[in-house]
């Protein structure tokens, strides 16, 4: 018996769904709960299921489709008894080991690093086009529709990074620099909630708690972790989920890549050498604060010629969120908690 499959509520803000890729080709033989679909919601790219074992009999929403909950995507001929509604797995999607019709390194697959990749186009004498990773392809797409829609603009400082640097030389371990900025900020939307906001058809509409992402890259991918309720937390224990985070992405935790909402992101390219830049807001997100690296600067204390540490800050900023002054604010009372460390 001929079983439609129907996309699932994916509980997201109510975007379109894009089909990514299909994983099996019609006539292929599949069976229930193997990962037949990758779909693109407005937070990650998860994957959709067989609901039934039998044979893939056609595809109704081809690669690049833009689909809604409820649309049939596919047809399956299989068991009768199966529920008609696809379902989607938990997991944010993982190129799986490629059918018998795709050229692929075996288990590497199409999870290889955009550098091993350029490697063999090298090596092959020719030049060749790079194929994007899927979270590359969410990413240049989020990107994109930043950069179309949300009227950015930059406020840039600088802070004291001495109170940080003694800190991190007292802790036990070490102290993940992004614990230091994760935190404050936290801290300084209890001040200036509106960038707990999102932009949505003229209306701020809160979040309901606070989260801050912190930017992590893994081999060209890039993902944003989310800390949830920083404020309260010692840095010990953002410096913990922090870290615990990164190693999971690294490592190819499914779960870990899971996109998850928060009121805005840092990005921190200090350990890289960058001394300042501006970053690009990643939506719905109200703002986003580019990090630099700490480095020995001559400045003028109480009249003395010193050279203190210092980290360059820059806060983008969604103009429909807040006005000049409001992010000014927002952005001092940042540094505020960064040179004083309170708690």
């Amino acid at each position: 018996m001929d079983v439609p499959l129907k996309m699932p509520d994916l509980a997201t803000t109510g975007a379109t769904l894009k089909v990514v890729r299909w994983l099996v080709a019609p006539g292929a033989t599949v069976r229930r709960g193997e990962p037949i679909l990758e779909v693109e919601t407005d937070k990650a790219v998860m994957q959709v299921e067989a609901v039934a074992s039998g044979m893939l009999k056609t595809i109704v929403a081809g690669e690049g489709a833009e689909i809604d909950a409820g649309e049939t995507i596919a047809v399956l001929e299989g068991d009768a008894a199966a529920s008609p509604a696809a379902e989607i797995s938990p997991q944010v999607a993982r190129a799986p080991s490629p059918p018998p019709t795709r050229v692929a390194t075996p288990e590497i697959g199409e999870r290889r690093s955009f550098f091993a990749r350029n490697r063999e186009a090298r090596s092959s004498g020719a030049p060749a086009a790079t194929p994007l990773s899927v979270p590359q392809k969410v990413a240049a797409r989020r990107l994109a529709e930043s950069q179309r829609t949300v009227p950015h603009f930059y406020l840039q400082t600088s802070a004291d990074a001495g109170p940080m640097v003694a800190r991190r030389k007292a802790a036990a371990g070490g102290l993940a620099w992004d614990a230091f900025f994760v935190r404050a900020t936290a801290r300084a939307l209890r001040t200036f909630d509106r960038f707990r906001c999102r932009y949505e058809d003229d209306r701020l509409i809160p979040a309901p708690v606070v989260a801050i992402g912190v930017a992590v890259d893994v081999e060209g991918d890039l993902f944003t972790p989310s800390i949830e309720g920083p404020g309260d937390k010692s840095l010990e224990a953002i410096s913990r989920e922090i870290v615990a985070a990164a190693e999971r992405l690294r490592a190819g935790d499914p779960e870990a890549r899971v996109s998850r909402s928060a009121c805005l992101t840092i990005s921190n390219l200090g350990g890289s050498g960058v001394e300042s830049f501006a970053a690009m807001i990643n939506p719905p997100e109200s703002a986003i604060l580019a990090v630099g690296k700490v480095m020995p600067v001559v400045a003028v204390v109480d009249g003395q010629v010193v050279v203190q540490q210092r980290v360059n800050l820059t806060l983008s900023v969604d103009h429909r969120v807040a006005s000049g002054k409001y992010a000014a604010g927002f952005l001092n009372a940042i540094v505020g908690e960064l040179e004083s460390l309170g708690g």
